[in-house]
């Protein structure tokens, strides 16, 4: 017996000992996991309430942290474990209730065994120490390059607040904190809560912050460090501006505060509802995974994606989403679109009215996406497995089809009686539709059902009938749409004139079903031109009748509304894509019409498109070729032409020498970039920046111009730079080299999550770079092991690499039997993650298009 007791006394010890400094164990995966599973988040929310976060953090040392959390909250029952969330840290003492224990913790989560759990209140004490995070999630750490100096800033989005402290890290179990923060006596030191006090010990700070209002624990901040700061007031609210002591001088804070300011008033107004929280930071960090990120009463701004000036539409947008995705939050984040949509489309309105003019609508700028808007996402990790800017653009169109709909008036009430009735909550679309129909006094679950929920774009397209200059019928049909629900818009009428076409008549109308007759109309003067979408009030695809097509493509650039002119590019090349339009018709209006533009957004738009085209074509080879050369060399023509008659307006010029650099295939156009770059020859104006040099010399070694090699080899030694070294790589990965490729294909081919992160981001930049569309032969040679590979590539690699692998890899060609190929992955769609399944299905729909594009050729060449 005393043998017995002495070997349990021993492993007692052992125990507790080990508590003391309890790392992540044996069962620690390899890859980080800051994913929280739908399924585990609503049994756990179903369990837990009214919880409260008491945090002391030590920040004072370099590397990690030091922790002690009180984590208070009620349970409803006892029958099963309870996880709580942490990442990667060191536990050096757990108390569940009282009770010290042993940590449950595989480096990631931590398991609360249900003996200890008590029915109602229970507080759990951890006192955890943790590594600073030099990624984009997390507690970020940064030593400005330029003085030394140390600085902290949060990012917690989707799932890392976990890396702060041990948490329920999901959306939907708000909580309030209250923090205490140790910091060197020379910081600043802000959060979501408002400071208390500030105290001095020895070499320190002890920073105490009231206690927050309830707040997801995604939309807790945290900033530290050395921060120059600026600080204002709006209406009894506290306004604050931090950055790096290196960057101070290039910041006009007076402006940036005021803009803030009138922001913020504007707000209160229009949205009914005063602003929630009693202070309201901002900060500009070195790096963000976003323009920027809207915590609570605090938002992160990336000094990368900055404009040049005061980024007056990001401090709207940002301010916001301090109402629309703050005060209110989502429950999952399938709706993180709609927080974000509703701030975006609330800021464009308060733009305009503040400065009266916004900037193009972004959605303009791309194909409508046939994908719905709401997703289901089985794991935080998936939030950002894909492109979020197709599906934003689709929300924020629709809300704005919403709006037009309801009118101004009623549909800032219903977000007010959203606001008011959802405060401090979590909410989602059913609640915010409702909350819109009771001040509208109309159903519109169906409609929104069909506008969020729905996959698939409306086609809309006007069939009139004249007799003599009247019309005597006129008709909107409506294809792929949702038949049951009225939907608005603006239809514009234009007449071709002397001096082009000219605005004849703008009506609104309301259309339901597959063909509604326009009665209205019947009388008004034959048009030589009908756009169905004017003004852009509804998420359609605009289908031209003939007769608009044909004065379309001829006299386009003779409207004088820039945003129509963009649409009707939009509506001419998604005709395009659809294969009732042919290429070529496309690229004549272009050289048409562009060289009279003098709008730059209107140039990006149909400049971008017009690369579209070439890859296109590219892939369409040998197929075309003749075409395909001729078309290339007109347009190359046409952007040098414009490059040198446009010097006088420098926005232009810039534009089309880049058109230029594009576009620039022949031999004689090679040389000619080959001179400028030797400086053997000039173009009044340009100035070849090194960002600009890089993209002759890669466009140079892409198509294998004579010396290109040599030119590379001798800017890279130029250019020591970070991104130039990149560019170098790229360029030399881009060389038609079988040799070269092979081995970077390889290199892709074995890599795995536990790879060196730099690595990941050269891999990504050699994805990019490895098979341009004019190389098919030397990415055929591969493609039949990339797809055979595919499920095992998909296996041992993260999102971020397959979304790059699945965007840039996967084999097209333009043919039937590409597409056949690509289809047969589809036959065990089980066996690849839902980001790699979503590039199959894009991949495959990318070669649908050529596929369609190509056929719509053949009758025209």
């Amino acid at each position: 017996m005393r043998l017995f007791s002495l070997c349990a006394s021993l492993l007692l010890c052992l125990l507790i000992g080990a508590c003391q400094s309890t790392s992540p164990g044996s069962q620690q995966r390899s890859e980080k996991s800051l994913g929280i599973s739908a399924s585990v988040a609503k049994q756990r929310a179903s369990r837990v309430s009214q919880v409260s976060y008491q945090l002391h953090l030590d920040l004072t040392q370099a590397r990690r942290f030091k922790g002690e959390a009180q984590i208070q909250f009620q349970l409803a029952d006892t029958q099963q474990a309870l996880s709580l969330d942490l990442e990667q840290a060191l536990i050096s003492q757990l108390v569940i209730n009282g009770q010290k224990l042993y940590p449950n913790y595989d480096g990631h989560t931590l398991v609360i065994p249900a003996s200890l759990l008590q029915g109602g209140a229970n507080l759990i004490k951890v006192d955890f120490s943790s590594p600073y995070s030099h990624e984009d999630q997390g507690l970020i750490e940064f030593i400005d390059p330029k003085d030394g100096l140390r600085y902290l800033y949060s990012h917690f989005l989707p799932s890392s607040a976990q890396t702060l402290a041990p948490q329920f890290d999901q959306p939907d179990l708000r909580a309030s904190y209250r923090l205490s923060v140790l910091a060197p006596s020379d910081w600043k030191v802000a959060s979501a809560p408002k400071v208390m006090s500030r105290q001095p010990i020895s070499q320190s700070s002890l920073w105490q912050f009231m206690q927050s209002e309830p707040v997801s624990p995604h939309n807790f901040s945290l900033l530290a460090g050395p921060y120059h700061t600026w600080q204002s007031e709006a209406e009894g609210i506290a306004l604050q501006l931090f950055a790096r002591q290196s960057q101070a001088e290039s910041i006009d804070a007076e402006t940036w505060l005021s803009q803030t300011q009138q922001a913020l008033n504007y707000y209160q107004q229009r949205l009914g509802s005063k602003y929630p929280f009693g202070h309201y930071t901002q900060a500009i960090v070195p790096h963000l995974p976003s323009e920027f990120r809207a915590s609570q009463a605090q938002t992160s701004f990336d000094e990368r994606s900055l404009p040049q000036g005061t980024p007056r539409r990001e401090i709207l947008r940002a301010l916001a989403e301090q109402w629309l995705g703050n005060l209110v939050t989502l429950k999952w984040w399938d709706q993180l679109w709609l927080n974000q949509s509703l701030a975006y489309l609330v800021a464009d309105d308060g733009e305009a009215q503040l400065f009266g003019q916004t900037q193009a609508d972004e959605q303009q700028s791309f194909i409508r996406s046939p994908e719905q808007v709401e997703q289901q996402i089985a794991n935080s990790l998936e939030l950002f497995s894909q492109d979020p800017l197709p599906s934003q653009n689709k929300a924020i169109a629709q809300l704005n089809q919403l709006k037009f709909m309801l009118g101004d008036t009623s549909f800032y009430q219903g977000i007010g009686n959203y606001l008011e009735h959802f405060a401090l909550q979590n909410a989602d679309l059913n609640d915010f539709i409702s909350s819109l129909e009771q001040v509208a006094k109309q159903p519109l679950s169906q409609w929104s059902q069909a506008a969020f929920k729905r996959a698939g774009v409306t086609r809309l397209e006007a069939a009139f009938s004249c007799a003599g200059d009247r019309i005597s019928r006129f008709d909107l049909k409506q294809h792929n749409g949702d038949l049951a629900s009225t939907q608005r818009i603006k239809l514009g009428l234009f007449t071709l004139g002397r001096h082009g076409l000219h605005k004849n008549l703008v009506s609104e109308v309301d259309y339901q079903g597959a063909s509604t007759e326009v009665k209205r109309l019947k009388g008004v003067r034959c048009p030589d031109l009908v756009f169905s979408n004017y003004q852009n009030k509804a998420y359609v695809r605009v289908k031209l009748d003939k007769a608009s097509l044909e004065t379309a493509l001829l006299h386009l650039g003779s409207l004088e509304e820039a945003d129509l002119r963009r649409m009707l590019w939009q509506s001419l090349w998604e005709s395009v894509l659809a294969g009732e339009l042919p290429l070529p018709s496309f690229i004549g209006s272009t050289l048409v019409n562009l060289p009279a533009e003098t709008d730059p957004q209107v140039l990006i738009s149909a400049q971008d498109q017009l690369k579209q085209a070439k890859a296109l074509l590219e892939q369409m080879s040998p197929n075309q070729q003749h075409y395909s050369r001729q078309a290339l060399n007109a347009i190359a023509q046409m952007s040098l032409r414009l490059t040198i008659s446009n010097k006088a307006d420098p926005a232009l010029q810039s534009l089309w020498f880049d058109n230029y650099l594009h576009f620039a295939v022949s031999h004689q156009a090679k040389s000619h970039l080959a001179a400028l770059l030797d400086e053997r020859e000039s173009l009044p104006g340009i100035t070849l920046t090194p960002e600009r040099r890089w993209q002759i010399i890669t466009h140079l070694n892409r198509y294998d111009y004579p010396g290109s090699e040599r030119l590379l080899l001798k800017e890279k030694q130029k250019d020591n730079s970070p991104e130039g070294q990149a560019a170098a790589l790229g360029a030399l990965v881009a060389r038609p080299s079988a040799k070269e490729k092979r081995q970077w294909f390889e290199r892709i081919q074995a890599h795995s999550k536990e790879s060196d992160p730099q690595l990941l981001a050269k891999l990504t930049q050699v994805m990019r770079h490895l098979y341009p569309s004019e190389q098919k032969a030397l990415s055929q040679a591969s493609a039949e092991q990339r797809l055979a590979e595919l499920a095992e590539v998909d296996k041992r690699n993260s999102q971020a690499f397959m979304q790059s692998y699945t965007a840039n890899l996967l084999p097209r060609s333009c043919s039937y039997a590409s597409l056949l190929r690509l289809q047969a992955l589809l036959d065990k769609p089980e066996g690849y993650s839902p980001t790699t399944l979503r590039g199959i299905n894009r991949t495959i729909a990318a070669e649908q298009e050529c596929i369609r594009v190509q056929e719509a050729m053949q009758p025209n060449l």
